[in-house]
């Protein structure tokens, strides 16, 4: 299995993946496309650093999970297997939009990784994805 590691900084997001990790639809796809009963919201991680920014390049260019919508009129989101500080089991959610920022990265998990990790905005966190 091909694998990249990625060091970035913890931030807060603008608030609206609560709402989405908490769509029936959206949390079904979770649990049986990705094997997440996620906890509602997303982990967001910004990577400003040009070599982080080159492995997250690189695991972009892989398939992927995709998780359709229930709508046309809605993005697909892509997915790749991920484990967040060499702990917790997650997978990154990426929104298939080309608006979608560049250096940042949206992952779920089954906990809330904040607590279980103890961590705040600003802090440096290491993300492995994986290609499925």
């Amino acid at each position: 299995m091909t694998s990249v590691t990625i060091i970035g900084e913890l931030a807060t997001g603008i608030g609206q993946a609560t709402g989405f990790t908490e769509l029936d639809w959206a949390h079904e796809a979770f649990i049986s496309r990705l094997g997440i009963d996620a906890y509602p919201g997303t982990v967001n991680l910004l990577v400003r650093d040009e070599a982080q920014l080159a492995h997250w390049r690189t695991a972009k260019a892989w398939p992927g999970i995709i998780i359709p919508p229930p709508r046309p009129d809605w993005c697909n989101s892509r997915c790749y297997s991920a484990r967040i500080a060499n702990e917790i089991e997650a997978a990154v959610i990426l929104p298939e939009i080309e608006s979608y920022a560049v250096d940042q990265i949206e992952l779920i998990a089954a906990v809330n990784v904040r607590e279980a990790l103890r961590i705040t905005d600003g802090d440096r966190l290491s993300i492995e994805i994986r290609d499925a």
